[in-house]
């Protein structure tokens, strides 16, 4: 069977990086209780962070939400922080009578102590996603394999801010981010994007970064570039979006990624999502009209569930609405499915063939 550049894309979540020494949100808010706990500069945040989180599961509790049920995550806990941070400079600031009493006695004057705690937690976060050692995240070389098995270039949305996939970039596999170089002077341009205006030959791999990336900067005119270091990016500087008040904001590129993002998939034959848990209503709600828009089209998830406790497809299903047969689960790491040998043939195993298909 002919297959097109559109008909895969890939959708990859923390998970699909969890092997490469990189923790997902939840494993991070693991890491900040023990820091918090355990380290001198963390220890004096600990009853205002445990004031946040137990808010958060009361809200979540008012709902019917509990244990697992809460979403609660690094994304969840910084932006939190950044709505109490902004203080009588929210909107919503006029219609509240007062703050919580204790919230105001930990957060100090002005919630200056919010305001510290999220930088923090920030400037760990960068920490997190920049291992000493990124060998480990060699299995993602398993994608070169895999798009020349394809034979087109591979369309990758990454809701990480990790580097694992720029590091696959060299002189015989390009990996398209937005930029031409490195440094202010080239600035990122949507338009490198389209397939008309990459040069003589398309590159192997189109990335977009949904929530952006640990190495991203802006300069004074909010002009977006990237860095090989990310020592002189500020922790109130980094260009991470959390949370669905930002999801699409309207400064490039998130709001072109999400874009762009919906229209794949309202064209792809086959979503391979590797690593992602479902925990993001906003891509649910795009994944969830793909599927509806087309039954021939499939969502094949790579997840790793070693206890065999939960059905992941039909938990799967209910979360986007899917249809019997639309979703696939393979249950290996991102890792092993990437080393697996000529993985891409089953990708192509996964696309419907059209009804005049004679068998």
């Amino acid at each position: 069977m002919t297959t097109k550049s559109k008909d895969i894309i890939f959708l990859l979540g923390a998970g699909a990086s969890a092997e490469a020494a990189i923790p997902p949100s939840g494993k991070m808010i693991d890491k900040i209780e023990e820091l918090l706990t355990d380290d001198a500069d963390w220890k004096p945040f600990r009853e205002l962070y445990n004031h946040i989180k137990s808010a958060i599961h009361y809200a979540a509790g008012l709902k019917g939400h509990f244990k697992d049920g809460v979403n609660y995550n690094i994304e969840t806990l910084v932006n939190t922080l950044y709505e109490l941070e902004r203080n009588e400079e929210h909107p919503l600031y006029p219609f509240i009578a007062s703050w919580n009493s204790r919230l105001v006695a930990l957060s100090e004057k002005d919630f200056s102590k919010v305001s510290e705690f999220r930088r923090l937690i920030l400037r760990q976060l960068k920490t997190w996603v920049s291992p000493d050692d990124i060998s480990l995240a060699d299995y993602y070389k398993g994608f070169i394999p895999l798009q020349r098995g394809l034979t087109f270039p591979l369309r990758i949305f990454s809701l990480n801010y990790d580097l694992c996939v720029e590091r696959l970039n060299s002189t015989d596999f390009r990996v398209e981010s937005g930029f031409a170089g490195i440094g202010p002077k080239f600035p990122w341009d949507w338009e490198r994007f389209e397939d008309t205006n990459t040069g003589p030959t398309p590159p192997e791999i189109y990335l977009y970064k949904l929530h952006g990336s640990i190495n991203w900067k802006r300069d004074a005119e909010r002009n977006l570039f990237c860095l090989e270091q990310t020592e002189s990016i500020a922790p109130e500087k980094m260009e991470l979006i959390f949370g669905r008040d930002f999801k699409l904001e309207a400064a490039d590129p998130y709001l072109f990624y999400a874009y762009e993002f919906r229209k794949y998939s309202l064209e792809t034959k086959v979503i391979a999502c590797i690593g992602y848990g479902f925990g993001d209503q906003h891509i649910n709600k795009i994944l969830e009209q793909a599927l509806k828009r087309d039954e021939t089209r499939r969502l094949l998830v790579i997840v790793c569930n070693n206890d065999g406790k939960v059905d992941r497809e039909t938990e799967i299903r209910s979360r986007i609405s899917a249809q019997p047969g639309q979703v696939a689960v393979r249950k290996c790491s991102a890792k092993e499915f990437l080393e697996t040998a000529d993985v891409y043939k089953e990708l192509l195993s996964t696309i419907p063939k059209p009804a005049s298909a004679p068998f």
